[in-house]
């Protein structure tokens, strides 16, 4: 029964990939496997930065370099899978990413000093690197044309049920942080046993026998990729400097107490699905149109919290504002770094998110510098300003990853 059902679904017949029924439960897993990975792999470290702060008694700067090393394997594993996606079946690399981050999460959570806990911490960063470029590679692959953008909206939000789940889970279980650790890597394991049982065992070059596009630094030098850099690179700030500081941002100040920041983490979970259906915004209104409205909006979210950060009501609503215009932006950012790179889609994935990891490196450590002399609610007025400086650098005429984005690379 499991192998009939199996095949019904991804069987070794060509013509089932591309098929609606293939695409949603496809679309559905990657969703599930980057709730993992990011969700809970990458960003549920801001929600319990003040819980790691008062249990190690650790400084921002230290509490920053954490963030960042976490973000540095992250850009690690990414920049060698999106060289190697291309040959490993994404099966291998998707269940391997899944892992990977479980062993962080449990190693966190069994933590009994810093070194254990922040290696865990690091080693969860690991996972999305390996997972992104073979899921990008098995999408532009395996689905149809008019699947392609939903699934790339829906991935791109999927680490929204991770951060529902990872709130939900520190409310309940207020007692210790280290028990929500432990089980988030317990579903960390279900999600990663289920990809070992469901997935498909094809090779992207069974489409494809060799990749059409061969690797070299002047593919990502090109002249065209540097509005792309500099807006992903803004783009970086704003979602590190927000996920990493917000919670203690409030705890801080007041606006909100324990267990309810915890709760904080959830709404943001919720407004980020409403992200999933960006994929039709693009096609509709292009990768400029998403790119000018979330941006500013993201940073119209900066600005609030800055503004009253001991009012419940507008941290609410920024909050909200900012799980629903952060996540956007991400698939404009996808489909505009594949358009560059269409002959090898895991190279402009890994464009996007090697550029994005940079910056997300960059600003917990420019806040734990300046932490001395500049005060959180200066940051946040600061980041939200750098948005609409980046609207001039956003493409024009581009709708999807099968559109040229100012110069779509070329096969030589």
């Amino acid at each position: 029964m499991k192998y009939h059902f199996k095949f019904y679904l991804f069987g070794g017949e060509m013509q089932a990939r591309g098929s609606d029924g293939f695409s949603m439960v496809f679309t559905v897993a990657c969703v599930a496997m980057v709730s993992v990975t990011y969700g809970m792999g990458r960003y549920a470290y801001g929600l319990f930065l003040p819980s790691i702060r008062q249990a190690f008694d650790l400084s921002t700067f230290q509490l920053s370099l954490i963030a960042s090393f976490n973000t540095a394997v992250y850009l690690l594993a990414t920049i060698v899978a999106s060289a190697s996606a291309i040959y490993f079946r994404p099966k291998t690399l998707i269940v391997a990413a899944g892992l990977i981050t479980t062993c962080g999460l449990l190693i966190t959570g069994l933590a009994t000093n810093i070194g254990l806990a922040a290696g865990g911490i690091i080693l969860a960063g690991v996972g999305g690197g390996i997972l992104s470029p073979a899921m990008f590679e098995a999408i532009e692959a395996w689905l149809s044309g008019r699947w392609k953008a939903r699934a790339i909206a829906a991935v791109n939000a999927g680490a929204a049920p991770g951060l529902i789940l990872t709130g939900l889970s520190a409310y309940w279980l207020q007692t210790s942080w280290q028990q929500v650790w432990i089980a988030m890597a317990g579903i960390g394991l279900a999600v990663t046993l289920w990809h070992a049982w469901l997935l498909p065992d094809h090779r992207i070059t069974e489409l494809r026998a060799q990749p059409k596009l061969k690797l070299r630094p002047a593919l990502f030098l090109r002249t065209d990729c540097v509005p792309l850099y500099l807006s992903l690179f803004v783009y970086g700030l704003l979602l590190s400097t927000y996920l990493t500081f917000a919670v203690d941002l409030i705890l801080s100040t007041g606006g909100v107490a324990f267990p309810a920041d915890r709760l904080f983490w959830v709404l943001l979970g919720l407004a980020g699905l409403l992200a999933m259906f960006t994929g039709k915004a693009v096609t509709r209104f292009g990768v400029r149109g998403l790119l000018a409205l979330s941006m500013p909006l993201c940073g119209l979210s900066y600005a609030m919290l800055a503004a009253a950060p001991g009012n419940q009501t507008v941290i609410l609503l920024s909050a909200i504002l900012f799980g629903i215009s952060s996540i956007a932006p991400g698939n404009g950012f996808l489909v505009w770094g594949i358009s560059l790179f269409r002959d090898r889609p895991s190279a402009g994935t890994g464009a996007v998110f090697t550029v994005l990891s940079l910056a997300t490196i960059a600003g917990p450590i420019l806040v734990g510098s300046f932490s001395g002399r500049i005060d959180l609610l200066s940051v946040f007025y600061i980041v939200a300003v750098l948005p609409v400086l980046t609207i001039p650098l956003f493409p024009r005429r581009l709708f999807n990853t099968d559109d040229a984005a100012g110069g779509a690379a070329q096969i030589s």
